[in-house]
């Protein structure tokens, strides 16, 4: 485990409200950050694919892991974050998870506004949730929690991750 990691910092380009930005802090929500599983749980490649797809709407995107700071070696609990800058609409990003994902639905964005999506695990694929909102975007993927759960951690995930830019 890493403690006191540096909080990598995305700054986002101003739309109608206020910008936002992204980072990355060493604690986030009961999780704490695990860089040594940002390969094996396929961050960079969820952040690629996010990039790739997205037709240059997706830029400045960060990822990271976190890891259940409880200690639980059996089965430990994972969230793979990766987020950044969205310059097209938040109802397209969103959309484009509900109809990509079976089982799709959408769920209440939280404190921060926007719209957000979770789906379930199927087929070996990990829970899925994504936010979008005037200018940034979040998906959180996890293998060992359920999509209700990944949405409830999403709304006290995002907070931590999301800022107005000051």
């Amino acid at each position: 485990m890493v403690a006191g990691a540096a909080i990598a910092t995305v700054t986002l380009l101003p739309h109608s409200s206020p910008p936002h930005s992204i980072s990355i802090p060493a604690r986030l929500a009961g999780f704490v950050q695990e860089p040594s599983l940002v390969t094996s749980a396929g961050a960079s490649a969820l952040r690629g694919q996010i990039v790739a797809s997205s037709g240059g709407e997706a830029t400045h995107v960060v990822d990271a892991v976190y890891e259940d700071s409880s200690g639980a070696k059996a089965n430990p609990q994972i969230v793979v974050f990766v987020g950044g800058h969205l310059a097209g609409s938040a109802g397209s990003f969103i959309a484009s998870l509900t109809q990509a994902l079976p089982g799709a639905f959408t769920i209440n964005a939280g404190s921060m506004q926007g719209q957000a999506a979770c789906a379930p695990g199927r087929g070996g694929r990990p829970a899925e949730c994504a936010w979008a909102d005037n200018d940034t975007f979040g998906v959180l993927v996890s293998p060992s929690l359920s999509a209700t759960a990944l949405g409830a951690e999403l709304r006290a995930m995002r907070p931590l991750l999301e800022h107005v830019v000051r």
